[in-house]
């Protein structure tokens, strides 16, 4: 009769591990949930400061522009009819391939 206690007892101690393991990876879960944020965000501000590096190559004298000046020259830039048409071809093209499934699948 002390068989089934042992067994008793044995399976207590592993449902107590394995309730501890699940404390543990949901804690762990909480705190990836918590840096995802922060790592999307930093992701967004290299872009930006990448793309807005690239802007500034092509203006002379970028720091005597006002914003204001900047985002009027982005405006008729973005409104010529070549740039609007390579824009929608770019978005286009990146679209397709995000489409084609893998043919391996």
């Amino acid at each position: 009769m002390t068989q089934p206690k042992t067994d008793l007892a044995y399976l207590r101690s592993e449902k107590a591990k394995a309730e501890q393991k699940l404390r543990y990876y949901q804690h762990r879960e909480k705190i990836l949930e918590r840096q995802m944020p922060e790592l999307t965000r930093k992701a967004r501000v290299h872009r930006l400061c990448t793309r807005a590096g690239m802007l500034e190559s092509f203006l002379v004298c970028p720091g005597e522009l006002t914003d204001d000046q900047v985002m009027e020259l982005l405006k008729i830039s973005f409104r010529q009819p070549e740039v609007v048409l390579a824009l929608a071809k770019m978005v286009h093209d990146v679209h397709e391939r995000s489409n084609v499934q893998n043919p391996l699948e």
